[in-house]
């Protein structure tokens, strides 16, 4: 039976393939027009697309090269600019004259107003100054801030003396100027301000050379801003600043400033590539990032550009010859239609019907026409007759087959439902509790609840803490009636706790460890119960350390031969086992392992249930899963 049932299965398959190989007169017809006349319109219009976007592309880096080497010249002559102010500062005779005496302490209010009204004459040399300000060597901190307007509360300056300090000593510690990374300050009437700082040392050459203090002038980022987007004229783009330690100097999210973008020289074009995408600022467009580098201060030069302009303007090239090729497909399609129509029409009607009975839709017939031929019409009305009696046949087969479920369910769990007894142990704990036999009540409670748990619903769904919580009842009863004399283990994540599953899985293969698995062993039994969330279902494992099965019954369940279980002391194994393949449609798995004498563990593989019903949409390769698992414990 069997044998004749592969050879079916191989003809069906063999044919299958055959009629792959096949092809109609329409197809036939439309491979050939496509090999003689698209393919090489086709090639032509890759081949074109290919140089044109070599072209616009080598425009678009060329211009992207000339705008940032205008942006580093630029960059170059404003910050020589403004170090020019700078050094006019820390070289004035009068601004030297006036810190020595700050530092002297001689008419120190009078010197401080002097010389802030010096810095003040820098103030407008220069577009973008904030602030300047003095910090002698002995703490004494002088400004001129245009931003808070006030001599006591600079806009960016800490009030910190040890901050003053140490800010004190990085800009005296060096010869040249220093640039401080870009910083959020006050705010003004124009909102928010970020600056950034130049920096000197102040020297006293009439006393060998002496640092007698530091000059900080401080920039609004605005003029670095400015210097990026001057050369960008007609391109999709933007630019920022970073300097040698990756720190942001100027970039259009002023919130950014300050932040460092990398580490190392390494991660350099990958985080400014990642910093550009995070902006989002061309819609989700892809985007191009390149940068230069200021090879006297260590700066990168950024600039990020739009793709959607080079690929609008090869798109637009294109559309003529795309245009062409779709209306070319277009009209052989309409013209093949036309030619196949009539002789062709009826016998697809019969095949695409035929199709999607062998796609489950048994339903659909053929509609019979007068200009089908009469033996296609033949066929069709045929066909009709045998579909029709096919899903009678179909139906009533779902009918018995749901009937034939129900019963057995039904008279399986028959045996795990003592209804009647529920309410007799009910009078028999009040007799318990008013003879103060407490242990006895609390036993007779248990196996009331657990009584109760298998008449609510006995074939419904619940959840794995309901089961958890019926098995330790079920446990707290079997150590009163073996008084302490086995141990028990139970591991389940709480994660699973809320999946769903069927009522009484364990408690079939829990007892038969008591019945008969711990019955005569030397040494203490222990039961030990697990579940685990594999990739598409519940992996449930019971082992115990009895005495072991059979060989032959380990055999048969590893088969899923459970049918052939049959003396008296297998009927609870080969029923549980009956009605987990009920339950779960027969994709549930159940593995056995086992050693005479030593030990036995059941492995149950369970499907995952939604909203109470399997998914069938999943692929179960509970096989595959239980197999994965198995070689990992």
């Amino acid at each position: 039976m069997e044998k004749s049932h592969r050879e079916k299965s191989h003809r069906e398959k063999r044919h299958l393939n055959w009629n792959k190989k096949r092809k109609s007169l329409g197809i036939k017809l439309l491979l050939s027009f496509l090999v003689t006349s698209m393919i090489p319109i086709l090639v032509i219009n890759l081949f074109s697309y290919y140089n044109i976007f070599k072209i616009v592309t080598e425009n678009h880096k060329d211009f992207v090269k000339y705008h940032l080497s205008h942006t580093k010249a630029a960059l170059g002559t404003s910050l020589e600019s403004y170090g020019d102010v700078l050094y006019q500062i820390y070289s004035d005779d009068n601004v030297i004259y006036l810190i020595n005496r700050i530092n002297n302490d001689e008419e120190l209010v009078v010197s401080k107003n002097q010389l802030r009204r010096t810095l003040r004459g820098y103030f407008y040399v220069k577009d973008y100054i904030k602030d300047i300000s003095i910090l002698t060597e002995g703490g004494t901190l002088v400004f001129y801030d245009s931003i808070t307007g006030s001599t006591t509360r600079s806009s960016w300056l800490p009030e910190s003396l040890d901050a003053q300090r140490e800010l004190y000593e990085a800009c005296a510690s060096k010869k040249d100027i220093s640039i401080l990374p870009t910083e959020r300050a006050g705010y003004s009437g124009n909102g928010e301000n970020y600056l950034f700082h130049m920096c000197h040392r102040i020297v006293d050459f009439k006393r060998q050379n002496k640092t007698i203090g530091v000059v900080l002038l401080s920039i609004d980022e605005k003029m670095l801003e400015g210097i990026c987007m001057g050369g960008g004229e007609g391109m999709d783009a933007y630019c920022f600043l970073a300097d040698q330690d990756g720190v942001l100097l100027s970039f259009p999210q002023k919130e950014r400033l300050g932040t460092s973008v990398w580490k190392t020289d390494e991660e350099k074009n990958q985080a400014y590539r990642k910093l550009a995408e995070q902006q989002d600022m061309f819609h989700g467009e892809s985007v191009s990032v390149d940068y230069i580098q200021d090879s006297e201060r260590g700066w990168d030069i950024v600039n990020v550009s739009s793709q959607s302009k080079v690929l609008g303007e090869i798109n637009e090239q294109q559309k003529l010859t795309i245009g062409f090729v779709l209306s070319s497909m277009l009209l052989l399609v309409v013209v093949m239609a036309c030619m196949i129509q009539g002789m062709t029409k009826s016998v697809k009607s019969v095949v695409r019907i035929m199709q999607s009975a062998g796609k489950g839709q048994l339903q659909k017939r053929v509609e019979v026409d007068a200009k089908m031929p009469s033996e296609i019409e033949v066929i069709a009305n045929q066909y009709n007759i045998m579909m029709d009696r096919l899903v009678a046949l179909v139906e009533k087969e779902k009918e018995l087959d749901q009937e034939k479920k129900d019963a057995e369910i039904a008279a399986l769990e028959a045996q795990l439902n003592p209804h009647f007894l529920y309410n007799t142990l009910d009078t028999i704990n009040w007799i318990a509790i008013g003879r103060k036999e407490f242990e006895i009540s609390r036993a007779i409670t248990s196996l009331a609840s657990i009584l109760r748990y298998g008449i609510d619903n006995s074939n419904g769904m619940v959840t794995v803490q309901e089961e958890y919580d019926w098995l330790k009842q079920y446990l707290m009863l079997q150590q009163i009636r073996l008084k302490d004399g086995f141990e028990s283990t139970i591991h389940i994540p709480l994660e699973l706790m809320p999946y769903q599953i069927h009522k009484l899985l364990f408690q079939p293969f829990v007892e038969n460890s008591f019945i008969h698995g711990f019955k005569g062993i030397p040494r203490k039994p222990k039961l030990k119960i697990q579940m685990e969330r594999v990739e598409k279902g519940l992996w449930i494992a019971i082992k115990d350390n009895g005495r072991g099965m059979p060989k032959e019954v380990t055999q048969l369940l590893n088969l899923g031969k459970f049918q052939e279980l049959g003396n008296k002391g297998q009927l609870g194994l080969k029923n549980a086992c009956y009605r987990i393949q009920l339950y779960y449609e027969g994709r549930a798995i159940i593995q056995a392992e086992s050693e005479e004498g030593a030990y036995t563990r059941i492995s149950i593989m369970l499907p995952l249930y939604v909203n109470q019903r399997l998914e069938d949409s999943l692929e179960w390769t509970g096989k595959k899963d239980y197999e994965s698992r198995s070689g990992r414990r």
